[in-house]
């Protein structure tokens, strides 16, 4: 993998991460944290090449914006994966029985042999699981799950359940790392009593960065401009940030391209952007004026939604004369379907996408 200069390595994250597979403290872990944080660089930048230097065969996967069949979707790449390394042959058993992979009605096809139909969703569940084990008998398996909380819909509960049991078996050979930016869908899957994959790693929130970081960008900054940035003011403007990686590297880039800018000139012009995050825009544009009202009060804290003061207030909102909490637990339920609210216990909710309160508090929409 080519350099990068603009990374800011977290070896030492990666090899404590990697000890502990290594020495079987653990053999899965979950990464909470927003998008655009920085969690896909780490997996890809820092523990991909250190894991394949310790002889690891390290698999990543995306489960963005991989169509409607994410699970479908792994097991095609997995195969393909293994198939590359050599770690299955053509002559195999395994190959005989998943053949072309297609995503087409239920055919799965993989690019060697022939093809077969799944009629049935156990057979891609058993596929899986000799597909695994067969890679199990040859090397050691890093799995890297990016956003995996897209699984967490119930027509992904046979292809999880029969995931973990294979993991379970393989858990010396098979170590896995999840990450995702969706609190909601990841209790589903990982915290609630009745989640497939419950207490089977721990989760963890991933450590956000420090002033090395911005250190670094400064540093780069000088090496490939000649110019000087303050590493103060460029600290302060990552805070700003909410410590949002992606938005500091916009910064810098945005400043290298433009020598007359200002870092606070730069910073508000940013900020400005993302309180008109068209994404953000969209979801509200399509949420009823009571479901914008209660994202409002739980973007602010309020943890009292069902009490009777909070009723009056937004029946108020509302120019209603009365609000019945039945409509208020309704909506409620409404936004945890849309994974725009988790809740960690009966009455503390969150917004589930931490960049999207932050758009809710900052642009205070109406």
């Amino acid at each position: 993998m080519k350099t990068d200069p603009w990374h800011y390595s977290r070896e030492e994250l990666a090899k404590q991460i990697l000890g502990m597979f290594e020495n079987n403290l653990s053999s899965a872990l979950v990464f909470f944290a927003p998008r655009r944080m920085g969690k896909t660089e780490f997996l890809r930048k820092d523990i991909t090449p250190l894991a394949e230097k310790k002889g690891w065969a390290v698999f990543y996967f995306s489960f963005l914006d991989v169509g409607s069949n994410p699970a479908e979707e792994f097991v095609k790449s997995l195969l393909k994966f293994a198939d590359e390394l050599g770690l299955i042959k053509n002559s195999n058993s395994l190959l005989n029985k998943i053949s072309k992979v297609s995503l087409k009605a239920n055919t799965i096809k993989v690019g060697v042999g022939g093809s077969v139909e799944l009629r049935e969703p156990k057979k891609l569940e058993f596929d899986l699981k000799e597909l695994l084990n067969e890679i199990a008998k040859k090397t050691k398996l890093l799995l890297l799950m990016d956003e995996v909380q897209i699984l967490a819909e119930a027509k992904n509960a046979n292809f999880i359940a029969a995931f973990r049991t294979v993991l379970d078996v393989n858990k010396d050979k098979i170590k896995v790392i999840f990450t995702g930016s969706s609190q909601a869908g990841l209790r589903r899957m990982f915290s609630q009593s009745k989640a497939p994959f419950f207490h089977f790693g721990q989760n963890i929130d991933f450590p956000k960065l420090d002033k090395g970081f911005t250190n670094h960008l400064a540093d780069t900054f000088k090496k490939v401009t000649t110019r000087t940035l303050d590493k103060n003011l460029l600290w302060k403007a990552f805070e700003d940030f909410q410590q949002v990686t992606q938005l500091a590297r916009s910064l810098v880039e945005r400043l290298a391209l433009n020598p007359n800018l200002k870092i606070d000139e730069a910073k508000e012009q940013l900020l400005n952007e993302l309180s008109d995050d068209r994404k953000f825009v969209e979801t509200w544009d399509n949420l009823s004026s009571l479901e914008h009202a209660v994202l409002v009060l739980i973007a602010n804290g309020e943890k009292g939604l069902f009490s009777a003061s909070t009723k009056s207030i937004l029946a108020k909102q509302l120019g209603v004369e009365k609000l019945e909490l039945s409509t208020i637990q309704a909506t409620i339920r409404k936004l945890a379907r849309k994974n725009l609210i988790g809740q960690q216990d009966r009455s503390d909710y969150f917004i589930d996408d931490p960049n999207f309160k932050s758009w809710i508090l900052v642009s205070k929409p109406k």
